[in-house]
């Protein structure tokens, strides 16, 4: 009975604020590390980027700590 007065329905939690934001944050993670290899030869002004590139490497790490720092926000209640 009490487990059942926890729950939240859904509509509630994507309500929240701190939802909102882990999704956005998550979906400009995924977009950043998705395009990592585009960024990085944007930058470099080349056709063509190394798989152990400085820049492409940043720009997935960028992403992946987006992703990071979502997941936190979204348990955070």
């Amino acid at each position: 009975m009490e487990i059942a007065m926890l729950m939240v329905s859904l509509g509630e939690r994507l309500a929240q604020v701190n939802v909102i934001l882990g999704i956005v944050l998550a979906a400009l993670g995924i977009a950043i590390a998705c395009l990592a290899r585009r960024i990085a030869c944007a930058v470099r002004k080349t056709s063509k980027v190394s798989n152990d590139d400085s820049i492409l490497i940043t720009t997935k790490v960028i992403g992946l700590v987006f992703i990071v720092v979502a997941l936190v926000v979204l348990v955070i209640q």
